[in-house]
């Protein structure tokens, strides 16, 4: 009868967990929707659980805060522009002009797959939970820009006087949302003319001249 008992629990548990994802993923979906639709402040746990037909406390259960519901739709929205594919391809590409020209891709790709969601928290820049996620991804994005400007620098690309330190504050400046919605939709710019763009700022601005 034990046994009868965990073989059935065995066999159950991926049930448990293609429920759990499905909860999951119809939670993100309706907060992606809704955030969209009413901004990051004006949408509440309450109408996140009922457009995805679950009770409120299984979306805290599930994510904790709506703070946390937001970093998780980022994490996956970044997973689905293939962040891993970029991160290999820019690591492996000798090339520093080309190097850089994947980076501004990767860049505007990745601001496009979240370009909606970004939007909804732009208007709630005050709020605690958005100011730490914004803090967060500050830190990962100068982290990142931080490696790039030493492969860089170790392969003697960057510019004659340029040090890593300054490469990596003109490249932030150059990687923030805020050029890229101002060439998107202040400007009508494609997502394609944005990474050209940037791509060249990049080139000119942390290479020595070819």
């Amino acid at each position: 009868m034990q046994a009868e008992v965990r073989g059935e629990r065995r066999y159950r548990s991926p049930l448990r967990q293609e429920r759990a994802a499905d909860t999951r993923h119809r939670i993100e979906t309706a907060a992606r929707d809704l955030f969209t639709e009413g901004g990051f402040v004006g949408t509440t746990i309450a109408a996140i659980a009922e457009r995805a037909g679950v009770s409120a406390q299984t979306v805290y259960a599930t994510f904790g805060s709506k703070g946390a519901l937001l970093r998780a739709l980022l994490a996956q929205m970044e997973e689905d522009a293939d962040a891993a594919l970029w991160r290999e391809r820019i690591a492996t590409e000798p090339d520093p002009r080309l190097k850089l020209t994947a980076f501004a891709q990767w860049s505007a790709g990745l601001f496009a797959s979240s370009k909606a969601v970004i939007a909804a928290a732009q208007g709630a820049a005050s709020d605690p939970a958005l100011l730490e996620l914004r803090d967060e991804a500050n830190g990962h994005r100068r982290a990142a820009l931080d490696a790039l400007a030493g492969t860089l620098e170790a392969s003697g690309a960057l510019r004659a006087g340029l040090s890593r330190g300054r490469a990596v504050d003109r490249a932030w400046i150059l990687t923030a949302l805020e050029p890229y919605l101002a060439a998107t939709d202040g400007c009508g710019w494609s997502d394609q003319a944005y990474a050209e763009w940037l791509a060249d700022l990049l080139i000119s601005q942390l290479l020595a001249p070819a």
